[in-house]
């Protein structure tokens, strides 16, 4: 076991800190002398999953006050394991290749591993010693000995002569791809693998069933899983033992006012020091919610990892024998530029909101790739109700069929206004009417589902997320799109200002290519062609001239069944028609 320097020193933190998980941090584990596991970052801990699981209210907000093992253990074996993914580990690996097909391809995890297509295999293998082999076979000792040492003698200088072989491929400078694939899967290959709580424990406990116990390969799991356990403790044991006899513990939530109006909770702990990745920008962004949507906010809670991430997950593909490497900033916009996705799943960021249901989960919850939770397993509804300001009531668009078009008339907006309050008022009376007939608190437990479920979209309820770099880009670039709904706009905006602040050269870089590019299908490519060689693309051209478009498929009739009544741009033409207004004139 070796322990390296802090490499990004000793700074303050806001976010939760793991004091068995600090002293982890860096450590090389080395298994059976070879190989090793290091934890080189995390996120979260016991404290996190508590606070996720009550929406930031903590487990007093319940009657019983359970303590904090019972609690995490009531929402493993409830089956509320969501807010153990809020407890992220990011580990430095190296292994033989056998290993790393049990590890690496586990498809709850991200994983960037050194490449043999790019670089020249490391040197090392594994190499079983003599006792290892001894514990495989049966027989007297004599003739097992005499067997062992036969396996053991075949297994090394098979290695020489395929390890000879290797290099004198790359010596004639065979690619790399092709020249690698006679080596054994004892070759040693390195990787970064970054993992939530749960799926690991989901994993280990698979891989337990799977490998014998003097497998090297359960070695390294088992290292793995000693470290996720010293990180959270009470976590590990509720979500290892998650199947066992919790005594009949019941919990009783309050009803969902109480979860959902309050603001925004402030941490329950204090400001720690930390020998991880420190972001000072999104340092002082933490826990200060962000206001939206009227009594609307969000705030970012934790984070792991920061550009250079990337940049380190990149460069564990390369190795000796390729030429010297951009700079950090110049690989980060190549790898989100070629789309190389891996690397940019190597930093985390969590965020906490109070937004309308319609909102999320029914919009963003869309994006399966965030992780998610509510309050203990549902998604509580306050009597807070999310009334759009005057300025949004309009008509619906009659060619963006989901979205919103012209303005109402004043007159009109002031009957949609009054009948929105209508409902919600009326969904608040009967909230408060069904609650005064519970006669005691199991009661107003089970009817408070009759309270949810007659509630509309528009009120408030408390929800947590958390992704990595690449995943939250893709959600920003679908939801900071004009086409999106403008509240859920409002909510990625906000949720990119962090993003901004925790990874700002990935952040650039998604703007430049991806949310503010412009991507070409063949019909806009044909017309471009056309209206360049024609000498029609100029900021002069009027592009509403449906001339432009003719023979691509891209005009319709403006009546179906009646096609005299004229012809106007379909919804793919007026998607063409905005992007050539907009590269015309830049």
């Amino acid at each position: 076991m070796v322990e390296q320097e802090n490499p990004f020193g000793i700074n303050n933190t806001k976010r939760f800190v793991s004091p068995e998980g600090e002293k982890e941090l860096y450590v090389k584990h080395s298994i059976r002398n070879h190989g090793c596991v290091e934890l080189v970052d995390y996120m979260g801990g016991d404290e996190m999953v508590e606070r996720i699981a009550t929406a930031g209210h903590g487990r007093n907000i319940f009657t019983e006050k359970p303590s904090q093992n019972l609690f995490l253990s009531y929402l493993a074996t409830n089956g509320i394991l969501e807010p153990f993914s809020s407890v992220q580990l990011k580990f430095s690996i190296q292994s033989p290749i056998d290993t790393a097909l049990r590890v690496v391809y586990e498809q709850r995890a991200s994983a960037n591993e050194y490449s043999g297509r790019y670089s020249v295999m490391l040197d090392t293998s594994f190499q079983p010693k003599l006792e290892d082999i001894i514990s495989k076979l049966s027989g007297n000792f004599k003739e097992v000995e005499q067997r062992a040492r036969r396996i053991e003698e075949i297994l090394k200088q098979g290695r020489i002569r395929v390890k000879a072989d290797y290099d004198q491929l790359i010596s004639i400078d065979l690619a790399r791809e092709l020249a690698r694939i006679g080596l054994g899967t004892n070759n040693d290959t390195k990787y970064f693998w970054k993992i939530d709580l749960y799926s690991l424990t989901e994993f280990v406990q698979k891989q337990r069933a799977l490998l014998p116990t003097n497998s090297i390969t359960r070695d390294f799991i088992e290292q793995i899983a000693e470290i996720a356990k010293k990180l959270a403790p009470s976590s590990w044991s509720a979500l290892i033992h998650r199947h066992s006899d919790m005594g009949g513990m019941t919990i009783t939530p309050p009803n969902d006012d109480i979860v959902v109006d309050l603001p925004l909770s402030p941490p329950s702990w204090d400001p720690q020091i930390t020998r991880r990745i420190n972001v000072p920008n999104l340092e002082g962004k933490l826990f200060v919610p962000v206001q939206i949507l009227g009594p609307g906010m969000i705030q970012a809670i934790d984070y792991m990892g920061d550009d250079s991430s990337f940049a380190q997950a990149a460069r564990t593909s390369y190795g000796s024998g390729t030429k010297k490497l951009q700079d950090d900033g110049s690989l980060i916009r190549t790898l989100i530029r070629d789309l190389h996705t891996s690397p940019i799943e190597m930093a985390e960021l969590a965020v906490e909101g109070k937004v309308p249901l319609f909102v999320d989960p029914r919009q963003a919850g869309r994006h399966r790739t965030l992780d998610r939770h509510g309050f203990m397993g549902y998604e509580p509804k306050g009597s807070e109700f999310y009334l759009p300001p005057e300025s949004e009531l309009k008509c619906q668009d009659r060619l963006n069929r989901q979205g919103r078009g012209e303005d109402m008339e004043p007159k009109e907006k002031e009957i949609a206004r009054t009948l929105l309050l209508s409902s919600a008022d009326i969904e608040r009376v009967n909230a408060s009417m069904i609650r005064s007939l519970a006669k005691n608190s199991k009661e107003a437990e089970r009817l408070e589902e009759y309270v949810r479920s007659q509630k509309g979209v528009g009120f408030f309820t408390k929800v947590w997320r958390t992704g990595d770099t690449h995943n939250w880009g893709h959600f920003l670039r679908l939801r900071l799109d004009s086409h999106a709904q403008k509240e859920v706009r409002d909510y990625a905006q906000t949720v990119a200002s962090f993003y901004q602040a925790h990874t700002p050269i990935a952040y650039q870089a998604l703007e430049d290519y991806v949310i503010n590019s412009v991507s070409l299908s063949v019909k806009d490519q044909q017309v471009m062609r056309r209206l360049i060689a024609e000498g029609n693309f100029t900021p002069q051209t009027d592009f509403t001239n449906l001339s432009l478009y003719e023979g691509e498929g891209l005009i319709i009739s403006v009546d179906k069944d009646d096609p005299s009544k004229g012809r106007k741009l379909g919804r793919e033409g007026e998607g063409l028609r905005k992007k050539l207004e907009r590269l015309s004139r830049q």
